[in-house]
């Protein structure tokens, strides 16, 4: 298949499955191709695999056109993780960190459509990574609505240079995103690429009142949700969450937490249990659930002798969780001043007797003194402090 063929097919399995309904966005989805986007050389796929337009043509081409997210600048080790993929998950190549990537499409079609984009609005996008959400935004609304800011200053110009061969001259700006870009405000709308665990306060004092957020947002990775939250006159901004995403998280001040990793130490308490103990941090349901009702924890997937177990621990590495087959049986070994696991087993059993319910039936408030309190059902309803 052509490109031609390969972007006309994406764009149709959008609208036949409802992920794309708008009829302005799917004109645009439609004028704007994602291979013009993807650099010909040194991105990866979600798997690790190395693509080079040059030398596989098709590998490249049904990647770009594989409803998948691209990693374009990689460092080190952890691409995004994708919908439907856990946090424990083991993967088939060692992972990478990307620093910037090219996001499913499905994905980007899902929050341009939640944002509700119109003519006449302004637009603060958050990552312009490859510029190709930069492109979809400039199309709809035209290059002067809209503003992109790009952390790395490399593949800003890369992207501005894209765009303006491709016809399209947004601003795009090197800065950082968690600050926004106040020269530009109030927005209609702030659009992220880059998934957060806290709002960042710039983006709700930059957005015009009943003017609206979208981003990923999650507590652990792999079980991030897509929010849509709405400014109130008061500064504060609420919303619902939207279904399970993989993104590049936002970079953020302060060091960055350490390694998620055992550290051999000897547990305080151990017990033995005939039950999986892993189901419920490899559902995608249950893991976001208990990153909300149990504060601070980390997880990886970890590899013994015996089989495949995992590591928890809190931010700080002081408490921790081993799990691991013992046998027939698992062995759940915790050390630490906090119980995590028993932390675990009591916010599973409220997950229970509030009907298991599914990640979009939580939504997210931040006050205006940027508390945030993630509830359940409405915002007067259950919530927890995050």
């Amino acid at each position: 298949m052509t490109a031609r063929e390969r972007h006309a097919a994406l764009i149709e399995a959008m609208i036949a499955d409802g992920t794309l309904t708008d009829p302005a966005l799917i004109d645009t989805f439609r004028a704007v191709p994602r291979h013009r986007y993807i650099p010909e050389s040194g991105a990866l796929t979600h798997h690790g695999t190395p693509l080079n337009a040059v030398n596989n043509p098709e590998l490249w081409l049904a990647a770009v056109y594989t409803d998948d997210a691209i990693g374009t600048r990689v460092e080190g080790v952890g691409l995004p993780r994708q919908r439907g993929e856990t946090a424990s998950e083991p993967r088939s190549t060692p992972p990478r960190v990307a620093t910037s990537s090219s996001s499913a499409p499905t994905v980007l079609a899902r929050m341009l459509e939640l944002a509700e984009l119109a003519n006449g609005q302004h637009v603060l996008e958050i990552g312009t990574g490859t510029g190709w959400n930069t492109a979809l935004l400039a199309h709809r609304l035209g290059d002067s609505a809209v503003t992109s800011v790009e952390i790395d200053a490399r593949v800003a110009a890369t992207a501005r240079g894209t765009l303006h061969a491709e016809g399209y001259s947004p601003s795009v700006e090197h800065a950082d995103g968690y600050g926004g870009w106040p020269s530009g405000a109030p927005y209609d709308r702030i659009t992220s690429t880059c998934g957060v665990r806290r709002v960042p306060p710039a983006w709700t004092r930059q957005t015009r009142a009943g003017g609206l957020i979208v981003c990923p947002w999650g507590l652990l990775e792999g079980a991030g949700v897509i929010v849509r939250l709405e400014r109130a006159e008061d500064g504060s901004v609420t919303g619902t969450f939207h279904g399970g995403v993989g993104f590049v998280s936002l970079r953020t001040p302060g060091p960055s937490a350490p390694p998620v990793r055992d550290s051999g130490q000897q547990p305080d308490e151990y017990r033995l249990t005939q039950t999986d103990p892993l189901a419920p941090l490899t559902a995608f349901t249950s893991a976001f659930a208990l990153s909300v009702l149990v504060p601070d924890w980390r997880v990886r997937r970890r590899w013994i002798g015996t089989g495949s177990g995992v590591w928890v621990c809190d931010h700080s590495g002081e408490s921790w969780v081993r799990v691991y087959p013992y046998g027939t049986s698992w062995m759940i070994e915790q050390g630490g001043p906090r119980s995590i696991w028993d932390e675990f087993e009591d916010a599973l059993a409220q997950w229970e007797r509030l009907d298991r319910p599914e990640p979009e039936r939580f939504g997210l408030s931040v006050d205006a003194e940027d508390g945030h309190r993630v509830w359940l059902d409405s915002p007067d309803g259950p919530g927890w402090t995050v």
